[in-house]
Formats: C-alpha cells, sequence, structure tokens
C-alpha cells in the first residue's frame, strides 16, 4: 500500500499527461478541459420510465435520450456510506474496511491518504464543489464540516442538509409512524412512514441543494469544474409534496410480484433480515400500496429536483463541454424476497440506474453489459485524458460510450457484509455466501430471481468461472 500513496502523491502533483482513451465525441479534443456534472440520488432503484420501470421520471428519460444508458449496472456495496466510498475512492470495501453505514471511511485503516476522486481532479487543477449529500452526509449547518462528508475533496461546500419537512405529521409523540401504532421500532419504525406533506417543493433542502448548482452553473469560472450535487429522494421517510402523490393514484399502483414459493430454494442465511417483519407489518396493516405510492411519489419529486439542475446546465455556457454523470447509490426493494430498503445481493438492491452523457453526444445508446461503481472513477479520468493513478480497482468503460455492444468480460462484484459476494457478469448473478451456500439466476429468463440454478450440475463450470472473480479481503 506504501507505493500506490507515493504514486499518488507524485501523481497530482501537477496537470497528467494525456491518456491513449479516445472517446470519438466529435469535437471533443477542442473542448478541454471538460467540466463534470456529477448527480448522485439516494436508494433509487431501477424502476424510472427510461429504465423500463413504472415512475414518471422525464428529466431522467429526456438525459437518457441523448447519453449511454446502462441498464445493468451495479453498486459495489448495497448501502449507502460503503457505495459512495467505493464510487468516490476507486476501491472495494475488501480494500479499504467500509461495508456498512457505521463509521467515516476516513478512520479506517490506512484510509487518510486514500486519494479521492474529487481530490484527485483538485490536483490537476479542477475546483470541486458539492451540495447535498454526495458522500454519506451532506455537510451540515454546523461551523464544521460534517466529517461523514469528506470535506478535504471539496473546494466549495456550502452550508446543507437534506430532506423535506413534514415527516412528524405521519409519527406518533415517540417519533414511531401512525400507520403502525409504533409497533415497531428502530430506524424503520422511525422512517418508514409514507404520505403527502403541504410544503412545497421550494422549501425542501433537496431543491436549495439543487439550486446551489443551477447558481453556480450561471457563475464564470476560472478552472474547470467537477460539480457534485447530492438528492436524498427518495431516501425514507417516503413523503412530498402532494401533487407528486397525485401522479399514482392508489387504484393504480402495480404491486411487485412475490410468488408465494420464491423463497424456497434461497439459502438459510439469506432468508430473512432486519426489514423482513417491517415487510410482514405492510402487508398485514394493508399498507403496501400506500408505500409503493409513497417512493414512486418520491422518484418523481427527485426527478424535478434534477430537472432544474439539467435546465441550468442546458441554458449555460457549459451545456457543450460538460460531461454528465447521473446514477443512483443503490437499489431498493418494496416488497421482493420479503424485504424493504436495500441490503442484499439480489437485482432490485444492487441494479441502479447509471447515465453518462459525453460532450457532443446527441444520440441515446444502451449498453447492457454489466459494469460496476468502481469503474466510474477511471472512466472520468479517461474521459478528462488524464493519467489514470494505478491503485484504482475498477476497469474503465470509456469504450462502452461509444461501442455498447462491445463484449466484456469484466464482472459487477457487489459485496453485502463481509463474505458475501455477488458476481454479475452478462445476465448471470452468482451469489456465494460467507457460510458457502450459493445461488445463481439466470436473469435473461429470469428477470427477478425467483428460481435458485446454484444446486444444478450443469452449472458448476460456470460458477468456477464466476467464483473466481471474488475478492479476498486485505
Amino acid at each position: 500500500m506504501k507505493s500506490l500513496y507515493r504514486n499518488v502523491i507524485c501523481a497530482i502533483g501537477g496537470i497528467l499527461p494525456m491518456t491513449s482513451s479516445h472517446l470519438m465525441a466529435e469535437g471533443t479534443e477542442k473542448r478541454e478541459p471538460l467540466n463534470v456534472l456529477f448527480i448522485t440520488i439516494d436508494d433509487m432503484n431501477i424502476w424510472p420510465g427510461e429504465f423500463d420501470g413504472m415512475a414518471i421520471t422525464p428529466n431522467i428519460d429526456s438525459l437518457a435520450n441523448v447519453a449511454t444508458k446502462f441498464t445493468n449496472a451495479h453498486c459495489v456495496v448495497p448501502a449507502s456510506n460503503p457505495s459512495r466510498t467505493a464510487l468516490f475512492t476507486g476501491l472495494r470495501p475488501e480494500t479499504t474496511g467500509q461495508y456498512n453505514n457505521q463509521g467515516v471511511f476516513r478512520d479506517k485503516r490506512n484510509n487518510k491518504t486514500l486519494i479521492t476522486l474529487p481530490q484527485y481532479l483538485q490536483g490537476i487543477g479542477y475546483e470541486t464543489a458539492s451540495a447535498g449529500k454526495v458522500f454519506h452526509h451532506p455537510r451540515g449547518n454546523g461551523k464544521e464540516a460534517n466529517p461523514y462528508s469528506d470535506p478535504q475533496s471539496w473546494d466549495i461546500q456550502p452550508k446543507s442538509l437534506v430532506g423535506i419537512k413534514g415527516v412528524k405529521i405521519y409519527q406518533n409523540e415517540k417519533g414511531l409512524g401512525k400507520w403502525h401504532n409504533g409497533e415497531y421500532k428502530g430506524y424503520l419504525g422511525k422512517l418508514g412512514v409514507w404520505g403527502p406533506v403541504p410544503y412545497a417543493k421550494e422549501e425542501s433542502d433537496e431543491w436549495k441543494n439543487a439550486q446551489f448548482c443551477v447558481d453556480y452553473l450561471q457563475q464564470d469560472h476560472d478552472k474547470p469544474f467537477f460539480l457534485a450535487c447530492g438528492i436524498f429522494a427518495p431516501h425514507a421517510p417516503h413523503i412530498a409534496p402532494q401533487r407528486y402523490f397525485d401522479m399514482y393514484p392508489l387504484d393504480q399502483i402495480k404491486l411487485p410480484e412475490t410468488p408465494d414459493d420464491d423463497m424456497n430454494d434461497v439459502p438459510q442465511i439469506a432468508q430473512t433480515n432486519f426489514s423482513t417483519s417491517f415487510m410482514k407489518l405492510i402487508k398485514e396493516k394493508g399498507e403496501w400500496k400506500k408505500a409503493v405510492q409513497g417512493y414512486l411519489a418520491c422518484m418523481s419529486f427527485a426527478d424535478d429536483v434534477l430537472g432544474s439542475v439539467l435546465t441550468a446546465l442546458n441554458n449555460s455556457k457549459y451545456k457543450d463541454n460538460t460531461i454528465v454523470v447521473l446514477l443512483t447509490d443503490n437499489g431498493f426493494q418494496l416488497g421482493h424476497k420479503n424485504r424493504w430498503e436495500k441490503y442484499s445481493l439480489w437485482r432490485m438492491a444492487t441494479n441502479v440506474p447509471l447515465i453518462i452523457k459525453y460532450p457532443g453526444q446527441s444520440k441515446g445508446q444502451v449498453c447492457q453489459r454489466a459494469v460496476s461503481f468502481l469503474d466510474i472513477y477511471p472512466t472520468i479520468l479517461d474521459m478528462l485524458k488524464v493519467e489514470k493513478p494505478d491503485f484504482l480497482e475498477g476497469h474503465s468503460i470509456v469504450d462502452w460510450l461509444t461501442d455498447p455492444d462491445k463484449p466484456r468480460e469484466i464482472p459487477a462484484v457487489i459485496t453485502h457484509e463481509k463474505g458475501n459476494v455477488s458476481v454479475v457478469l452478462d445476465n448471470w448473478n452468482y451469489i456465494r455466501y460467507k457460510d458457502g451456500s450459493e445461488e445463481l439466476y439466470d436473469r435473461s429468463k429470469d428477470k427477478f430471481e425467483y428460481h435458485n440454478l446454484a444446486g444444478e450440475l450443469k452449472y458448476k463450470e460456470l460458477k468456477n468461472k464466476l467464483a473466481k472473480f471474488i475478492p479476498v479481503d486485505n
């Protein structure tokens, strides 16, 4: 690891030489240095309309229509803190030790000297700015920035919070959900609520954070910039202004399919988690449609916030020399496999929207190859045509921006808690748990992973091939 840090420190000393990367966007060479608008949305699964989902997301859809849409993109960890840590450090949790939401990644092992993507860009002359939840928390309103926001990654980080007020409307005097009469405790007992609130979108912290980005895009900048906008919705609580709920009448809500025998072939270790009992309560109390409605309403609310930033970019002088990256930190289950929230190695928890637009691109493309958030760091550096540091554990997907059908033998590898790993390659999802039990799904025939094929002898060779990609804890 010492050589890793030494190489990085040397690399960020100044402008780096060009790489041999060949992103063939007409006129791109004349528009350098390029800017980056990086948008991350919290807990949004694969349901945007352009991803064949049921959510009404016109702004995401419009961006996808002029960009490259990755339909088989996956987070590195299906939880916010480790997902974002992996994304911005380019390192797996097996390397950083950041497996869950607890703790600041800088405080683990030798992580204080890790160079995040925005820090790397600072080192080559970029100004970095962020608003909202980009790392695990926003900056906050205190005198000192919240360490979870990784303040050293940002030149500019305005005071900010996240969310929209009104959650107390749906909580009792103890701060627990009224719909379950306070029966459920803990995080989900408090924030697992849904419903409209009597506040305008402009009153939300989401809108205020977006407006910082809108204002930033209207200003003159002496340096190229990396501007990150973090949108908290549709993270719980699932509350939003009434107009977003009106978009989804309850009698038109389609619930996820959950076959009665779905869990019969799932290993014991994965039969339940902390949210299983919460999902059971949702069904028993007749709240399932309302819960799904709340999630969809928040997706549309997030899309509306996003729209203000994209409009500002399109109306700015940076329109033609800015890379746009849109992704969400992890997926979300709404009854799938008896789960609520993320925290599993199944598709609905790990498969996320990823859209990348390069300057000069005007036609949408679809890439179905498996890609990982680990690939974002090297991809952005390739798009900027700067040398990549040698510590990155992902692989650039810049070639798939112009040739989305190009074969790719590198899988997306997802870790959920130490020792539990999923390997996604093309349509296959191979899962191996820390006790050695397995799952294997062919998503070309089984989109929602109802039939575990791991026990069938004919797939032994395939499992062995995929198992070779399972990482070892450092």
